[in-house]
């Protein structure tokens, strides 16, 4: 009888660094490794990130692994499963609470052929020193509490109270992200066994908003930057490629999380931009950014 595949759910709050984290686990080569990527928006753009590193790659669009997209995700497992992995690691959407995941796969059609490792929440230490609220939000604490394991990103400058904070308040083996991976942690190689769905309600993501945008036109830098700072404070995360009518030839991947914005070559084989902004539905006016961004592709914005 051929052994249960091993899952790992990977989850944290919107920019925490979980795509870095599975480049990472994907770069070990230790395993033949699927993965599945959920983003909360029609573009998907952590796919891409990730496309090249693996032998397969599903992506989960419009909404969130934990609701929504169950019916999605156990087919896409069972698609998976057809490429014969060693393993398979399923990257959350930042704003998912991943009870939800665990949930759907405690399914029992799927006991026999999978099996759940452990389920990890990425932390950035930086995000919560410099916004120590996060503590407090229901998604993140959901996060934290369902999870096995939190590997702590960004935690240079980080103030050892949070750290201790994290790791007695919500009683998980917290790791350095910087270190090693502990291969031997993440893949238990544990039984075959049914995981034990977690209790209480999923929560959902109604409380937030996305902008899902795309031009062929390139953008000024300028323009762009000055549009992402004045957005800032109302979002939690702006993701995707941008071409520069500075910069001619392929687009950049820009990343930013809170006021902390990059540029970085990409390896997108399209041109033009496609972005995805993620804001507090209360305070994110998505129409109002939608017709700034196109202002700027029009050149009526510099």
């Amino acid at each position: 009888m051929t052994a249960p595949v091993p899952v790992i759910v990977v989850t944290g709050f919107l920019g925490a660094g979980k795509t870095t984290f599975i480049n990472r686990l994907l770069d070990s080569g230790q395993r033949r490794i699927a993965a599945i990527v959920n983003d909360f928006g029609a573009i998907n753009i952590d796919v891409e990130m990730i496309e090249g590193k693996v032998d397969s790659v599903i992506g989960l669009d419009n909404g969130c692994i934990c609701c929504s997209l169950q019916g999605d995700l156990l087919r896409a497992l069972k698609q998976v499963l057809a490429h014969e992995p060693e393993a398979i690691v399923i990257e959350a959407s930042g704003v998912s609470d991943p009870r939800g995941i665990v949930q759907t796969l405690a399914d029992p059609v799927l006991w026999a052929d999978l099996r759940l490792d452990c389920t990890i929440c990425i932390i950035d230490v930086d995000d919560i020193t410099q916004t120590p609220e996060r503590i407090d939000d229901p998604i993140w604490r959901a996060q934290v509490q369902g999870s096995d394991f939190a590997f702590l990103t960004k935690s240079e400058a980080a103030d050892l109270s949070t750290l201790l904070r994290v790791g007695s308040e919500f009683r998980v083996r917290t790791f350095d992200a910087r270190e090693p991976l502990p291969m031997d942690v993440l893949f238990t190689g544990a039984g075959g066994t049914a995981p034990l769905a977690p209790g209480g309600a999923v929560l959902d993501a109604s409380r937030f908003a996305s902008l899902d945008w795309e031009s062929d036109a390139p953008l000024p830098f300028n323009g762009f930057q000055r549009l992402m700072e004045e957005l800032a404070p109302s979002l939690y995360r702006a993701k995707g490629f941008v071409s520069l009518i500075e910069r001619p030839g392929a687009p950049l991947l820009f990343q930013m999380v809170g006021r902390r914005a990059t540029f970085e070559t990409a390896s997108a084989r399209a041109s033009g931009c496609r972005l995805v902004l993620i804001g507090e539905r209360a305070t994110f006016d998505t129409e109002k950014a939608r017709a700034r961004l196109a202002a700027l592709a029009e050149g009526n914005e510099q």
